[in-house]
């Protein structure tokens, strides 16, 4: 009986420390920012948390994290400029953007791959919302991206740029 009491105050907190971690992992991502298509908000080596909307819906000025629409397995960062019913302007002239759509800018216009040349993103599209900026490691020399890619494909230098540790992304 005793080892069986042992035995359970071992595994308990283990197994509630594993079921907390995956689903904090379900509910929260992490990127890494390798473009300077979102300076001065996002610079390149940013680590940023994204959340799904789970149910809301984006809203003008939200900075989302979303599949690219030339290659769907890459990840791209970028703001929302313009929502349903909208009046905006690209690359191709003046549209109005269409139901469950948006029109995505990057900050950092004169280098930014956006809307402007592929058009609106649909909502399907959408992995989450940047909310965080959780560290930053990036020394701003690497060649600028249009996408942001997923943390453990990015090697990073070892400063860390304690400045930006945990802003909130607006």
């Amino acid at each position: 009986m005793r080892r069986m009491k042992t035995a359970r105050l071992i595994a308990q907190p283990i197994v509630i420390a594993l079921v907390m971690a995956l689903g904090v992992r379900h509910a929260v991502h992490i990127y890494s920012i390798p473009s300077g298509s979102m300076e001065p908000t996002l610079q390149v080596g940013d680590h940023i948390l994204v959340t799904p909307y789970r149910g809301a819906e984006p809203h003008k000025g939200d900075v989302i994290v979303f599949h690219s629409p030339v290659n769907r397995e890459e990840l791209m960062v970028k703001r929302i400029a313009g929502v349903a019913g909208d009046l905006v302007e690209g690359n191709q002239g003046k549209l109005i953007v269409p139901a469950g759509c948006f029109f995505v800018l990057g900050d950092n216009r004169a280098n930014s791959f956006d809307s402007r040349q592929w058009g609106v993103l649909p909502r399907s599209e959408i992995v989450g919302r940047a909310r965080l900026i959780l560290w930053s490691s990036g020394n701003g020399t690497m060649q600028p991206l249009a996408n942001a890619a997923p943390l453990a494909r990015v090697i990073h230098p070892p400063r860390l740029h304690t400045e930006r540790l945990f802003r909130v992304i607006e």
